[in-house]
């Protein structure tokens, strides 16, 4: 199971996301009828692959219906919540709706704090900056990048390989926030503190 996941992940890092989607199907029909909790992890992952591969309505459709199917363990399992919550985030995020992003994000960090989960949490207040960087509120993006730059240090990763371990979680390439603060790029030329 762990090298079909490994060979996804490789395929989606590389942007053979049809290969992705194949390893991801292969490992949710080996759980299917037994680990519940498994497909409906995988099921998540296929549906950001599959709002990468650009149909963010499949990938809804499949967060929905495996959630409906699994809701008991959605609900009593906080890390399969965080998964299904931040995964929408990024869905939301890719099909161009911050709003829903937003809210997504907002609720994953919410759990996060109830749960002690550093990681989603970082994820996440990284997804909110790159919204406000995206509506030009660049004060805001800078709060919330310093914040998850140092939830990078509390987790000790260092903040530019914040997805190494993590390639499904990363957002899309087209947010650029989050690098440029890094960088100490403009809007953030003078505020990398």
């Amino acid at each position: 199971m762990d090298a079909l996941e490994g060979l996804a992940q490789i395929a989606f890092y590389e942007g053979r996301l049809s290969d992705a989607m194949d390893n991801l199907q292969t490992l949710i029909g080996i759980f299917e009828g037994q680990h519940s909790e498994d497909v409906l992890w995988y099921t998540v992952r296929k549906a950001v692959v599959a709002s990468k591969q650009g149909n963010c309505d499949l990938a809804r459709e499949l967060i929905q219906k495996g959630s409906e199917s699994l809701q008991f363990f959605s609900l009593r399992n906080a890390r399969i919540f965080l998964h299904r919550s931040y995964g929408s985030a990024c869905i939301e995020l890719t099909a161009g709706d911050c709003d829903r992003a937003e809210s997504y994000f907002t609720t994953t960090i919410e759990a996060c704090d109830l749960q002690a989960d550093l990681m989603h949490k970082t994820f996440s207040m990284r997804g909110l900056g790159e919204i406000a960087f995206a509506r030009g509120n660049f004060a805001l993006a800078t709060q919330r990048f310093k914040e998850t730059r140092s939830l990078c240090a509390e987790m000790r990763v260092p903040p530019q390989h914040l997805y190494s371990c993590s390639l499904f979680c990363t957002l899309p390439d087209k947010f650029k926030g989050w690098s440029l603060f890094l960088e100490g790029l403009s809007p953030f030329a003078n505020d990398t503190t």
